[in-house]
């Protein structure tokens, strides 16, 4: 038994090896599958932007599901008129300032869990079977914020990738199961993960991947957009936990 020390926290997570019980990686995204963020991640990254750039770009309308947030402060900005040289200058900067913004913020967001998250992970936290990872645009430091805000334990999550941490998406799952491969001692196959997003761009980076993917109608996309797409697995949400459960345990 391998012990990781999960990346948020402080407690130790033991998972085992990947041939005890068959164990399957679940991949999760945030904004749009586990959670509505209800606009308060963008009202902190405009702040971020303002206290750093001086500038916003066209960030109330500018689209950001699916995508890193390294991707969207670059777009953003360039957009504002800043070569990629200023822009990259000041990214760590921007970063910092929109996690600590999230931080202040968070205990008064309005953000809510999206229908059938509780109750699934009440299945899953205890369940041998399955490692929980994230996959997300999210900064890193940002995430524990959000989560709890929404009464999310970020300790239920052994590992991820983030959005601060490479602007293409597409390079997200791999890194982190090269992270967990690390933790495990031994390569992760990608059969044995499914990345659960809501966006076309979780769809391709679960593509780029080779892993599986479970798309969800509960973000920006409607059904028939992310059915256009071909996802291994298409939900309206996660409400009905057999059903997810059933996906889960045979992918």
């Amino acid at each position: 038994m391998i012990e990781l020390i999960h990346y948020l926290g402080k407690t130790a997570v033991k998972i085992g090896s990947m041939e005890e019980k068959n164990k399957r990686v679940l991949l999760f995204d945030i904004d749009g599958t586990l959670l509505d963020s209800k606009g308060e991640g963008r009202t902190c990254f405009r702040r971020a932007l303002t206290d750093i750039y001086g500038l916003t770009g066209p960030i109330g309308t500018h689209g950001m599901a699916g995508k890193t947030d390294w991707q969207i402060l670059t777009e953003l900005m360039q957009m504002a008129g800043l070569d990629l040289e200023k822009i990259e200058a000041r990214r760590v900067e921007a970063f910092a300032a929109y996690s600590h913004h999230v931080e202040m913020a968070a205990p008064t967001f309005q953000m809510r869990l999206l229908p059938g998250v509780a109750a699934l992970m009440e299945q899953l936290k205890d369940n041998p079977r399955f490692i929980l990872g994230l996959v997300t645009g999210n900064v890193r430091e940002a995430v524990p914020h959000k989560l709890r805000a929404v009464g999310l334990d970020p300790d239920l999550f052994a590992f991820g990738a983030y959005g601060s941490e490479h602007q293409d998406r597409n390079t997200l799952p791999n890194l982190a199961l090269y992270r967990l491969g690390q933790m495990m001692g031994s390569p992760i196959p990608p059969d044995s993960a499914l990345v659960i997003g809501d966006t076309p761009l979780d769809i391709a980076c679960a593509r780029h991947a080779d892993t599986k993917i479970l798309s969800v109608a509960t973000g920006t996309y409607h059904r028939e957009v992310l059915e256009e797409h071909r996802p291994d697995y298409l939900l309206d949400n996660l409400a009905d936990t057999e059903a997810v459960m059933k996906i889960l345990l045979e992918f």
